[in-house]
């Protein structure tokens, strides 16, 4: 009984582990995430492009210093003003 205990502990552990480094919980949209956008013309900030998360709701970027500038259906859009390393792969 307790060698399962330990497999099935040990499988979730690393299913979780997997999902994590693939971003799976992103890509399903649990956790809410953000990708880099164009900015506007003569805008030298960085933008990003929000989504929001089943579980998380909309990220926010402002321990980043970034502003909320605006909202549209199911997307927040923030100016930074420099690029984020974390969101360096969406830009």
């Amino acid at each position: 009984m307790i060698v399962k205990i330990v497999v099935v502990f040990a499988l979730v552990v690393a299913g979780l582990a997997v999902a994590q480094r693939e971003h799976a919980f992103q890509k399903w949209g649990i956790v809410g995430t953000c990708e880099g956008v164009r900015a506007p013309g003569g805008d030298s900030g960085a933008w990003y492009a929000c989504r929001e998360g089943l579980l998380t709701g909309y990220p926010t970027l402002i321990g980043d210093e970034c502003t909320f500038e605006a909202r549209s259906p199911g997307v927040e859009y923030w100016r930074c003003p420099v690029r984020l390393d974390r969101f360096a792969a969406g830009t």
